[in-house]
């Protein structure tokens, strides 16, 4: 009941957010300096050297940030401009593009 509320009272912080001596930065693209809209919190399925997760730690990933990137583009364009935002995430925070799809998806 305690860490459910944690995590509520995390979601109406800012992009980074401290609970019981724990950092939580949101996993959100570089050019993103606002606080993310839609945040969320769950158990990491890759590590995240770069936020200091490890698997299976919680995570905060901004998906104001990553929307469509699970999607199917509809326009050339939109698929030029998922390629590029799954590009600088992954260089942002050292991960593949298979990882970043896996921490998004599972």
């Amino acid at each position: 009941m305690q860490r459910c509320l944690c995590l509520v009272i995390m979601c109406f912080l800012g992009t980074t957010t401290v609970v019981n001596g724990a950092s939580f930065e949101c996993l959100q693209a570089s050019e993103n300096q606002a606080a993310c809209e839609h945040r969320l919190y769950k158990r990491s399925a890759v590590p995240v050297a770069l936020l200091g997760v490890s698997k299976g730690d919680a995570i905060c990933i901004c998906l104001s940030d990553l929307k469509g990137l699970t999607e199917t583009a509809e326009s050339k364009v939109a698929q030029l401009e998922q390629q590029e935002t799954l590009q600088k995430i992954t260089q942002k925070y050292q991960l593949s593009e298979q990882e970043l799809l896996r921490l998004l998806r599972n």
